[in-house]
């Protein structure tokens, strides 16, 4: 359905065994080119999936053009392609929620909730005075004539984090259960439930279905609530009978993967996304660190490797940075200054919380990776004809320039933070004499 919208007519009717084969090419094109740039950004100190997202946008018409890209992609394989691209989500997830330490929240799910309100609210109000500036036929489709769904979906673009790339951040530097990146996580993965239900009320505007909406809102708790008091003992008694010192049977594996793919159908139909279903079934695994660390290794390479390329590609077969032309430069600058300011507000009441200004700069700077996720709200608000084909190119590349951020941001800010604490070392010790080295 992505592709029909974006690239309307394919050049050729693929079906068949042709399709098969245009799948398989496509595969092994996105894995062997995200693991080439991957590498190569992790070389020049860029987070590897930067390389994952711009293997897909080369794939894509940006370069190659659109009849070639659809040559490589045809439009009857790229559905086929985003179901991939849905699994291979779910299943990074549920890694990120089988790593992930519920315990590093603990006592701390209010600080998390309110910078999670926060992270979406910001953003969201401030996508209003952008919207005043981009409300015109090239950034509003059909739908988007009447401005509040315009103004409302700009403001969902504005608010995106991308949870698996925090998480996948996070994973890489070793600081995914630190105090900060536990509160980092735990505040993203509540952001992504608000956002995907703030996306769904911008929908709901749209096409006036505001029952429906309240509909999901209600099943969303009720999913929640069962997971946690049903779901989470009835799964943890299955693991321990299929389990023995720490390894966990191929019957334990199976149940685990059946019941991943389950949730991520179930968050799907609610609405707040399948990938939060995926993250749901891992936080849901008994704490049993060796439990858990079985079940990370044999996901690990399969789902980082593998398919997890396969999700930040897709997106870029879909992108066209030649409409970004002399005049809507302006407009990028604005989103562009809107998104990363609108994060940085949003985390400054971590200071607050015990986290020290450097701490607080790093939460913003992954409150301010986007990802691919941030064209899920662009895809729905494009489906819907809120916004054009123009709009959707500059979410592109605010996701591909907050990405390129985060890590220069991280590593400035880790590096000041050093400098701080030895700074602080080196006065206490000289203020101290009994502290002097001998």
């Amino acid at each position: 359905m992505i592709a029909s919208v974006l690239h309307p007519a394919a050049h050729t009717d693929v079906t068949g065994p042709a399709l098969t084969a245009f799948v398989l090419l496509d595969v092994f094109l996105i894995v062997a080119l995200a693991r080439i740039l991957g590498g190569l950004m992790v070389k020049i100190g860029q987070p590897r999936v930067v390389g994952e997202i711009l293997a897909g946008v080369l794939l894509g018409p940006t370069l190659l053009g659109t009849q070639i890209s659809l040559w490589i992609a045809p439009a009857e394989a790229r559905p086929v392609l985003a179901a991939i691209a849905t699994i291979a989500l779910v299943l990074f997830m549920f890694l990120a929620g089988v790593e992930y330490d519920v315990g590093v929240i603990r006592g701390r799910a209010g600080q998390a909730g309110l910078l999670a309100v926060l992270s979406v609210a910001v953003p969201a109000v401030l996508g209003f005075p952008v919207a005043a500036i981009m409300h015109t036929a090239t950034y509003a489709g059909p739908k988007g004539s009447d401005f509040l769904p315009f103004a409302l979906f700009v403001g969902a673009a504005l608010a995106v984090t991308a949870f698996p790339v925090m998480a996948h951040i996070l994973m890489e530097r070793g600081e995914l259960n630190t105090r900060m990146g536990g509160l980092g996580v735990a505040t993203t993965g509540m952001m992504s439930i608000l956002m995907f239900l703030y996306i769904g009320f911008a929908g709901a505007v749209a096409s006036k279905g505001y029952s429906h909406f309240l509909v999901k809102f209600l099943l969303m708790l009720v999913l929640l609530a069962v997971s946690w008091v049903t779901v989470r003992p009835a799964l943890g008694r299955v693991l321990r009978r299929n389990s023995a010192d720490g390894q966990v049977s191929a019957n334990g594996m199976a149940v685990l993967f059946a019941g991943l793919v389950l949730y991520g159908l179930l968050a799907d139909r609610v609405g707040i996304n399948a990938l939060v279903g995926g993250f749901l079934f891992g936080v849901l695994l008994p704490e049993d660190r060796d439990i858990r660390r079985t079940i990370a290794a044999k996901v690990h390479d399969v789902a980082m490797v593998f398919l997890l390329p396969i999700f930040f590609a897709f997106a870029g077969f879909s992108t066209d940075l030649k409409l970004i032309t002399a005049r809507t430069v302006p407009v990028l600058l604005v989103v562009l200054l809107a998104a990363i300011s609108g994060k940085f507000l949003a985390a400054a009441p971590a200071r607050t919380f015990g986290l020290s200004w450097t701490e607080t700069g790093v939460l913003a700077a992954l409150f301010n990776t986007r990802g691919l996720l941030v064209l899920v709200a662009g895809l729905i608000g494009l489906q819907l004809g809120i916004i054009t084909a123009t709009t959707f190119t500059i979410i592109v590349v605010v996701a591909l320039v907050t990405n390129l951020m985060t890590l220069p941001l991280l590593n400035a800010l880790s590096h000041r933070g050093a400098g701080v604490k030895e700074t602080a070392m080196r006065t206490e010790v000289t203020s101290d004499p009994s502290r002097m080295p001998r």
